[in-house]
């Protein structure tokens, strides 16, 4: 099963309007959409800590890639593959960015917050554990 099948009603209409909207275009127009869905997240949070909200777009992105198909020779989809909750496609992208050092750079001179967004998804996950919360 998918993550996207798990989803909320409410929440899968979002992913597929996230789709409808990115699938036309070329993953680093889709790279800078979700990072851009991030921040207005982020703006538009009533609630002072930004864990929860953060691991919510994760799962987003995560469905979305469900959807969209992941491409690893993209170093914007490899940048997303890396903080998705897919265990197998966050592996793969991590492998290759320690491999080559230069999607690193290459990911912050496309979106200068990268690391941050990385580091808080990292910590998103440290303060509520996602698997944890899976077990339920």
């Amino acid at each position: 099963m998918t993550l996207y099948e798990h989803l909320p009603v409410d929440i899968r209409g979002t992913v597929d309007a996230l789709v409808l909207e990115l699938r036309p275009h070329p993953w680093p127009t889709r790279f800078l959409a979700m990072i851009g869905l991030l921040g207005e997240k982020l703006e538009a949070r009533t609630e002072r800590e930004p864990w929860n909200l953060i691991q919510q777009w994760t799962a987003l992105v995560t469905a979305t890639l469900e959807h969209l198909q992941p491409d690893s020779s993209v170093v914007e989809c490899l940048g997303l593959m890396s903080i998705s909750l897919n265990d197998n496609w966050r592996a793969q992208a991590l492998g290759q960015i320690e491999r080559d050092p230069t999607v690193l750079d290459r990911l912050v001179a496309i979106c200068p917050d990268w690391e941050d967004i990385v580091d808080s998804v990292l910590e998103a996950n440290q303060r509520r554990p996602i698997k944890a919360a899976r077990a339920r």
